[in-house]
């Protein structure tokens, strides 16, 4: 994709400002690939992402008539400046740029751009560290072709594969509080963890049974008891690779665009605070038709944002 001249002012829709204290949605890019199982190529997605939304290309207003332009001003903190390829440092980085930003600014929202998946485990972990959520309120929606619940992967505990085992194991979430849609290349092992752990797995041919309105309605039925702060993380995976061929690991026989945007569109209910995009590898990505995807689940996610 090409550069553009005024990449951070026309980025995010036209909707960015410059300055912090105005700011209600903080945006951040993570240019982390070193936990990529397969393609590389992740760490450049978050400049693509930002070129992808821009203002040249989109007007500001959801499907849905929402101008997001009326609901946010969001400052882009740029990418954090990541000096090293052990995660351990990294989530370190990770976590002193999250606690500058909340040191500035009291409890906005976030986006943040991936990156392969292990950037959920940074942010999540760095966030529960700062104190911004309560441990026993807060949920995750996990959109991922893959349910990332190996121990270790290849001998990496910090693989991309690990990452909803790193946030339990390393977080005080509850595992029921965990929702994962779109499944359909788990294991024997990680269902038999999942189904122990108390998950909630809703694999792509249960989400095509169910429906969009029914499966985001057993997610909203599940969580607006007992959830006050949900983190929304999509792995752009989940999309079938006809729709999304920019992908770390592409697993075919996905959900298409339509499906997750309508998903998306049903969310509206939710405690949304955080969300995430990841695993786009814009060398593998023709015609740019990930990055777009991934500016269009953006729009609308900020659209039910609240």
């Amino acid at each position: 994709m090409g550069s553009s001249k005024n990449l951070f002012s026309s980025s995010f829709f036209g909707v960015t400002i410059d300055d912090i204290d105005e700011a209600n949605l903080i945006a951040l890019g993570i240019p982390w690939d070193v936990s990529s199982s397969y393609r590389k190529g992740c760490a450049k997605a978050p400049t693509v992402i930002r070129q992808a939304t821009s203002s040249e290309l989109y007007n500001p207003y959801t499907e849905a008539g929402i101008n997001i332009k009326d609901k946010w001003q969001i400052f882009d903190s740029k990418n954090v400046e990541i000096s090293t390829n052990d995660a351990m440092n990294t989530r370190k980085e990770i976590l002193a740029t999250l606690s500058r930003i909340y040191d500035v600014k009291k409890n906005p929202r976030l986006l943040l751009l991936g990156g392969d998946h292990l950037i959920t485990y940074f942010c999540f972990y760095s966030l529960s560290q700062i104190g911004l959520f309560r441990d026993n309120r807060v949920g995750i929606i996990y959109l991922d072709a893959h349910p990332d619940l190996y121990y270790q992967y290849k001998g990496n505990m910090y693989s991309h594969a690990c990452v909803i085992r790193r946030i339990i194991d390393q977080t005080k979430i509850k595992p029921s509080n965990i929702i994962q849609v779109g499944v359909r290349a788990s294991t024997k092992e990680q269902r038999k963890f999942a189904k122990n752990a108390g998950i909630t797995t809703i694999t792509t041919n249960e989400f095509q049974e169910k429906g969009t309105a029914a499966t985001a309605y057993l997610i909203e039925k599940r969580f607006l008891p007992t959830i006050d702060q949900i983190y929304l993380s999509i792995d752009l995976d989940i999309l079938d690779p006809a729709f999304a061929p920019g992908l770390g690991n592409p697993e075919p026989g996905g959900l298409t665009t339509r499906n997750i945007i309508n998903f998306i569109q049903e969310l509206s209910n939710l405690p949304i605070f955080a969300f995430d995009i990841v695993e786009l590898c814009p060398d593998y990505d023709q015609s740019n038709i990930t990055a777009f995807a991934a500016a269009k689940i953006i729009k609308e996610t900020l659209g039910v944002m609240n």
